[in-house]
């Protein structure tokens, strides 16, 4: 939901809240400004009878619609002005209605009289309606002008913030420019803007400052490694005994492991900082092939066989070059943690691919299987980065990867 939507729902609850409590005082105070006036009305005949019993007017002759008058025994205590309700007869409604009496008794000239009248009471199921309907009405109008402000609230005063967030959606730090933000005069935008505004360019600094240092790295750190693999392999082709041969070729290893590790970094740091966007759609049928027969003699010198089933003219949207990573290091896995005289199954469809091959179950747990430098029981041959990469390349282009190992086989899957 977005934040103009939460602002006006919760506006119409609480005015909602609002108009129940205004109802309810509005309909007790009506009730009690009707009855008041009622009572008034009442008082004013019984004073006006009052009066005239004073001047001699026979109590018959007064005695009319509503306005009843008797005479009481002269011990009978006198009754102040009372106000009580009753239920009253009505012929054109055939029922007992409600209605407000007012009594009192009087000793006038020597009579002692009982004087009451009485008038109708406002009916309560009027009052409630009358309140009911007008609180709707304000409601409704307020719900369509509240709606018809939201939008002109979100499209006029939100436009700085709407903008703002479609400008952070679309930032890049390997683009290496600074985030464009609207003008605005709304000081809460504009304190937004500033701050981040100042996170962003220092983002690209620090971005381009590490991406200089780590291709830097890697660079001064490969020449090195190359000379190193360069004497070693000039002191393996020196007269030397079995023993310095063997040291030697374990100090080659050591080096071109580091070597290894430190491409597959800078790989990694490459792919974090998303190089790679540029996806095209590419024939992956064509590419997987290439990949098998390029890994063809190092499966033979494993003697394990391979079971294809490609389909032809298959298309992948992935970035050319992770394309090539990404099933190096999936067959490159096959063929490092399989075993002698195994298998290597290779499946391809237009939603799936799958490979698959034989090899002992796992030493770590099958959750652990994508993290870097995890290896299934340490193995020399590996570095722990291939897999890591591949769900890397995975999630950059928008392509689910799981693993399983059913029937002594380690499976992954990959679904386009």
């Amino acid at each position: 939901m977005k934040l103009i939507q939460k602002f006006t729902v919760w506006y119409l609850v609480i005015t909602f809240v609002v108009l129940i409590i205004g109802g309810l005082l509005s309909y007790y105070s009506i009730k009690s400004e009707v009855d008041h006036e009622q009572v008034r009305y009442l008082r004013k005949n019984i004073d006006f009878t009052i009066k005239e019993l004073n001047r001699g007017i026979i109590p018959d002759s007064l005695s009319q619609n509503r306005m009843e008058i008797g005479e009481l025994a002269m011990s009978t205590p006198r009754t102040e002005l009372l106000v009580t309700d009753t239920l009253v007869y009505t012929r054109y409604l055939r029922r007992k209605e409600p209605q407000l009496k007012v009594s009192t008794s009087q000793i006038i000239n020597g009579h002692h009289y009982y004087i009451s009248t009485y008038g109708a009471i406002v009916d309560t199921r009027d009052i409630t309606n009358a309140v009911v309907k007008s609180i709707s009405s304000i409601f409704l109008i307020m719900l369509v002008v509240t709606g018809l402000v939201s939008i002109l609230i979100s499209r006029k005063v939100l436009l700085p913030f709407n903008r703002t967030l479609k400008a952070m959606q679309e930032f890049r730090l390997q683009q290496k420019k600074p985030l464009q933000l609207m003008e605005t005069k709304t000081v809460e935008f504009r304190k937004l803007n500033n701050f981040l505004s100042l996170m962003t360019n220092k983002a690209l600094k620090d971005y381009q400052t590490l991406k200089e240092f780590t291709e830097n790295a890697s660079h001064e750190m490969q020449t090195p490694l190359a000379i190193i693999m360069g004497k070693l392999e000039l002191l393996l082709e020196s007269e030397i005994d079995d023993e310095q041969a063997k040291l030697i070729v374990s100090a080659h290893n050591a080096v071109e492991k580091l070597s290894k590790v430190g491409q597959s970094l800078t790989l990694i740091t490459k792919l974090d900082n998303r190089e790679f966007e540029s996806q095209e759609m590419i024939d992956f049928s064509e590419v997987l092939n290439a990949s098998l027969f390029a890994f063809q003699e190092l499966i033979e010198m494993k003697s394990l066989s391979i079971e294809k089933r490609i389909q032809d003219d298959i298309k992948v949207k992935i970035h050319p070059l992770l394309s090539n990573i990404l099933l190096n290091n999936l067959i490159g896995n096959a063929i490092r943690h399989n075993i002698k005289d195994g298998i290597i199954c290779v499946k391809l469809t237009p939603t799936v691919f799958e490979i698959s091959n034989s090899g002992d179950p796992l030493s770590f747990p099958a959750e652990k299987m994508f993290n870097r430098f995890i290896k299934n029981n340490q193995s020399n041959e590996s570095v722990g980065l291939g897999l890591a990469i591949v769900k890397q390349i995975c999630e950059q282009s928008n392509i689910n990867i799981s693993y399983d190992y059913k029937g002594n086989r380690h499976i992954l899957r990959l679904s386009f």
